[in-house]
């Protein structure tokens, strides 16, 4: 089988068909994102200012990153040297308070020794009051029993000598 084609109805065919596409392309609404051929070359030659916009853009935020980064290391150092002040005073008012703390241990052991002795001499007097009691105590004892043989042997005396009393 042979295809014959003719070539004055290919010609009009493929005119109509052009044809009809061009009218329902017409017909379409176009996206709106599409630009124009003068839009586009404003674009082209505004994208110099563009960069150059984005490139100040670019050196002002590196210039405040770099004077945040100038205050930071500003704080850290005013900071450190506070923290050093500090520590530095926290030191000394640190051996002050243990140069006080061997004052007042020295003054606590020689207040301790005092009371010993206090304690001792107090002893001591509580005991001698106590053994002159003691003294006393027997020496009163013996006195009594002195009298009471004294008056049984001049009892005796008196009954064997026949003095003694009438009953």
């Amino acid at each position: 089988m042979k295809i014959v084609v003719d070539k004055k109805r290919t010609g009009r065919r493929a005119a109509l068909t052009a044809a009809a596409a061009v009218i329902v392309l017409a017909a379409a609404p176009l996206p709106q994102a599409h630009a124009g051929i003068w839009s586009s070359l404003k674009d082209i030659y505004d994208t110099p200012a563009k960069v150059e916009e984005l490139q100040r853009q670019y050196t002002e935020s590196v210039a405040r990153l770099e004077e945040q980064q100038r205050k930071l290391r500003e704080d850290y150092s005013q900071k450190q040297a506070e923290l050093e002040q500090r520590q530095q005073e926290l030191m000394e008012q640190n051996e002050a308070y243990q140069e006080q703390n061997g004052r007042l241990q020295q003054q606590n052991d020689a207040l301790e020794a005092k009371l010993r002795q206090a304690e001792e001499r107090s002893a001591a007097v509580k005991r001698g009051i106590a053994w002159s009691v003691l003294a006393l105590s027997s020496a009163f004892l013996g006195y009594i029993a002195a009298i009471r043989i004294w008056r049984y042997r001049a009892y005796r005396a008196q009954s064997r000598s026949g003095g003694g009393t009438a009953s």
